[in-house]
């Protein structure tokens, strides 16, 4: 699964990589992103402009009860077969900004810093809904898809879920693309991302806490 992660590129670097050049909105930087935050999420907007705001990390859709799960992952195997996601996946993609994010070694709960070698932003494949509930107020939420590692095999010696980085630009335009709206178009590009191209290492145990939000949480530790 993907439970925590980090953005720690300055916001100009962030809106820069993504190609937005005005926006009324900011983050800060952050070590220790957790779930039900805020979290940034860049769409597309109805003119094929790129926009970025705020959606609460645990997707509520609309077609869901309330009071039901709000999920912070979903899994990329299941996503043609449940209905609501599918429909998100095809009508409202996200993509959700990252520099490194966090798993737990299952034997000794030692917590590991995971990022891309080849370029310090890259992007989560997600989703989203937003809508209005009866008080008035708008929801706006988003999950990260994951997969299985599949030949990562030291990755997979961490945890056995990763999510879905998108490889590139070519691939985070193809997903904000809304003229694509078949799931089997789009789900080729959700894939384990090269083994080779990530860089992984111990951080302190102090990630497990989520008041704990300094750089500290993303510096590699001596075992």
């Amino acid at each position: 699964m993907c439970g925590r992660f980090a953005i720690t590129e300055s916001w100009t670097e962030i809106l820069k990589y993504y190609g937005i050049v005005e926006s009324n909105y900011a983050f800060p930087s952050k070590y220790n992103i957790a779930p039900s935050t805020l979290i940034p999420g860049i769409i597309t907007g109805t003119k094929g402009e790129r926009r970025v705001g705020p959606f609460r990390w645990g997707l509520e859709p609309r077609a869901w009860n309330s009071a039901g799960p709000k999920p912070i992952n979903a899994r990329s195997e299941g996503l043609r077969q449940n209905r609501v996601f599918r429909n998100l996946v095809e009508r409202r993609r996200a993509l959700i900004p990252a520099t490194g994010y966090f798993e737990w070694r299952k034997n000794d709960k030692q917590p590991f810093y995971i990022r891309v070698k080849s370029r310090p932003i890259f992007s989560f494949a997600g989703f989203y809904d937003t809508w209005v509930n009866d008080n008035g107020e708008k929801v706006n939420t988003c999950t990260i898809i994951t997969v299985a590692p599949g030949s990562n095999i030291r990755l997979k010696s961490i945890h056995n879920r990763m999510p879905a980085i998108l490889r590139g630009h070519q691939d985070e335009r193809f997903w904000l693309d809304r003229s694509v709206t078949n799931i089997d178009d789009l789900l080729p590009i959700i894939e384990p991302f090269p083994e080779d191209d990530m860089i992984w290492f111990p951080v302190s145990k102090i990630v497990g806490n989520v008041i704990n939000d300094s750089p500290e949480c993303v510096q590699r530790i001596d075992r």
